[in-house]
């Protein structure tokens, strides 16, 4: 699998956090408060690494490109997909191998072409043959088309989670236009999507601000909500607090240590759960670190975390402290399986055979996650050093990935985002996976994944359910805690859905 997905995670939890990467984006624009919804005012802590879905991360990025890209399905908060142009779709018998869905009629790109079945076979043969984060979400052995708007997928591997894949989750639901791929240089200077909006490139300064114009060829004029749309780029804190609280913005992303000053500024602040703050026991076989492959040690590492007072410094009432990595599929019973014991840490070294304790090298994220540092790893090291782990954290700067993945690191803490059981198998626990650099395998919950991902509905709910929670006895990672997205918003916002994985652009409205 592409080991790229973390360049998402990583940008994703950034942004939740407070990633304050010098500078700001451009101060400019009206600060004085409206009445009208001519135009929709957005504010990220970080934009686009490339305007073409296909290579582009995800996170905050897709608050813009949902207005520029509609996707085949739309994610829902409870990581469902419902077809947004897409008009039947279903699995072809059994074990979810094959996929068919047949597209609405009478839609077009941006640039004028229509969206049929080659245009979409086009687009998923180019989208996985990029070095994208989610390239390999998905594995296809061929796309056909049948007829003019049908599309069928032959899996090359079974998925149970097909119409998510085919959303805004990861892109690859994002189209863009045949001419488009024929010209891939294109899709870094301009979208060509199927959205109500298209990039007014001469208004725009890539990294700074983004301008948004109505698409004249979209296929549902009521959803043009907006003569035009600004998305500035301000990866301060400050300055997007401040732009809150002078009204150049409409709707944007805070973070712990400004969102509380903007609700008293009269900004609707709503945050939900993003992810999970977690150090990632990667050498659990014990390749390096042979304490690791015993899971009694693995428990003794949770057991040994003081979390609430991590969560309150942290992220205060945007978290809550956690034991178990946060998937759509998690129970609310292990939340708290590891309560803070140190003694209890002490009693299962001593019964795995290290009374005294051990060393271990970790990596954490250090100065990607904003130029303050965190100061997380440092925290647990010194819970761990009580019970006798004595650990050297290692902070990364820009080689976060090459050093986490570099088995000099029996450990990494990150940052990932709420993601499907499916996606955080294929990124922590596959013996492949993207973020298992000693190739660590369990057999029981490699059989569970193999099994979920040929059923559907309850089935696959179920047998997920039983996978997080075979991670979480088996003690794979040490969750500290669930991190929120504090979104901003002035009084005349709507359709922020709470409990979204991202907030969409397109779904935002205004209400006079």
């Amino acid at each position: 699998m592409n080991r790229n997905p973390l360049i998402a995670l990583l940008a994703a939890s950034a942004l939740a956090l407070g990633a304050t990467a010098c500078g700001a984006g451009s101060q400019g624009g009206n600060g004085s408060a409206r009445t009208s919804a001519n135009e929709l005012r957005i504010g990220l802590s970080f934009g686009p690494s490339t305007l073409d879905p296909a290579k582009d991360g995800g996170g905050a990025p897709n608050v813009m490109r949902s207005l520029t890209n509609e996707s085949l399905f739309h994610m829902n908060a409870d990581y469902t997909a419902s077809p947004a142009l897409v008009s039947d779709y279903k699995y072809v018998g059994d074990g979810n191998k094959v996929f068919e869905f047949t597209l609405k009629k009478g839609i077009r790109f941006t640039d004028g072409s229509p969206l049929n079945a080659a245009a979409v076979k086009t687009w998923l043969d180019y989208f996985a043959k990029q070095p994208g984060p989610f390239a390999s979400t998905l594995s296809l052995a061929s796309v056909e088309t049948k007829g003019e708007y049908t599309v069928r997928l032959n899996l090359a591997t079974p998925s149970a989670i097909v119409p998510l894949l085919l959303s805004q989750y990861g892109n690859r639901g994002a189209l863009s236009s045949p001419k488009s791929v024929a010209d891939p240089a294109s899709l870094a200077k301009g979208t060509y999507g199927v959205g109500p909006y298209v990039l007014d490139a001469a208004q725009s300064v890539t990294g700074d601000h983004y301008t948004l114009v109505p698409s004249k060829y979209y296929h549902d004029p009521s959803a043009v909500r907006f003569k035009k749309v600004t998305v500035r780029i301000i990866s301060n804190p400050s300055s997007m607090l401040r732009a809150f609280q002078s009204k150049q913005i409409d709707f944007g992303n805070l973070d712990s240590s400004t969102a509380p000053a903007a609700e008293k500024a009269g900004v609707k602040v709503m945050h939900w759960r993003s992810g999970t703050v977690a150090v990632t026991l990667a050498d659990r076989n014990g390749t390096a670190t042979k304490p690791l492959a015993d899971v009694r040690v693995r428990q003794a590492l949770n057991y040994a975390v003081d979390r609430e007072p991590i969560t309150k410094a942290m992220v205060g009432e945007y978290g809550r402290p956690t034991s178990q990595y946060q998937t759509e599929y998690t129970d609310p019973a292990l939340d708290n399986r590891y309560p803070y014991d140190p003694a209890k840490a002490k009693a299962l070294l001593a019964q795995a055979g290290f009374p005294h304790g051990f060393s271990m090298d970790v990596v954490d994220p250090g100065s990607i996650i904003g130029n303050w540092g965190d100061p997380t790893m440092q925290t647990v090291a010194k819970d761990w050093e009580k019970i006798g782990v004595h650990v050297k954290v290692t902070p990364a700067t820009t080689d976060f990935i090459p050093q986490a993945l570099s088995k000099k690191f029996a450990a990494m803490q990150w940052t990932p985002d709420t993601s499907p059981t499916a996606i955080a198998y294929s990124l922590l626990y596959a013996p492949k996976a993207s973020m298992n650099p000693f190739g660590a395998s369990n057999a029981k919950i490699d059989a569970l994944y193999q099994q979920g991902q040929t059923e559907q509905g309850d089935q696959a709910a179920n047998t997920f359910r039983e996978l997080n929670s075979l991670v979480t006895e088996q003690a794979f990672n040490v969750p500290i805690y669930e991190y929120h997205i504090p979104w901003g918003m002035n009084e005349h916002i709507t359709g922020v859905k709470k409990g979204s994985w991202m907030v969409f652009g397109a779904d935002l409205g205004w209400k006079n």
